[in-house]
């Protein structure tokens, strides 16, 4: 991607969410690691969210990330006062990076990029009421979370200076993944 349209994407970025941050990353460098998904098993989305495990298609997540030139990490900070705050800032923020990810993939394919895809931060949260029963409710809008493809998001976004710190009861950070192919001209 050329230094121009990175500057367009990152100003759509920024005028989409003033708080957001992006960072180009290649996605050659992600990491994936096995112990990572097996998080996802203990949560209680398992089996109950249709972009969650064990519901996510039987794909190479490695190999098909390493299929796309370019990524950004999308990053969201939230300041946390109190444990109220959290609750609401914890749903709140998946909902909010979803959706600036979904911008961000139409962006994409508005500008040549036609095949553009996003991961999200935890869950999907998009339908209130929680998914639906026998399919899920919004297959155009919903995607999975980053963490169930197998990416530890923390050292892969570290190697792009971006420190994920813990327990985010003082700060929360979501970061969602934008992964595209450049156009060849």
């Amino acid at each position: 991607m050329r230094s121009e349209e990175r500057e367009n994407l990152l100003d759509f970025l920024h005028k989409s969410c003033n708080a957001a941050e992006g960072v180009f990353i290649e996605p050659s460098k992600l990491i994936f690691e096995e112990n990572v998904k097996m998080n996802c098993y203990y949560c209680g989305k398992y089996n109950n969210n249709w972009r969650c495990p064990p519901n996510l298609p039987n794909i190479d997540y490695p190999k098909m990330m390493t299929e796309y030139d370019c990524g950004m990490f999308v990053a969201l900070k939230y300041d946390i006062k109190d444990k109220g705050e959290y609750d609401i800032i914890r749903n709140e923020s998946s909902v909010t990076l979803h959706k600036l990810l979904l911008s961000m993939e139409k962006w994409m394919w508005q500008n040549n990029s036609s095949n553009a895809i996003s991961f999200i931060a935890g869950s999907c949260k998009l339908c209130k009421g929680g998914c639906g029963k026998e399919k899920c409710n919004n297959p155009y809008m919903s995607r999975s979370p980053l963490e169930a493809t197998g990416v530890n998001v923390v050292k892969s976004a570290k190697q792009y200076g971006i420190n994920i710190v813990f327990p985010t009861d003082k700060q929360m950070m979501r970061i969602g993944l934008l992964l595209w192919q450049e156009e060849k001209e």
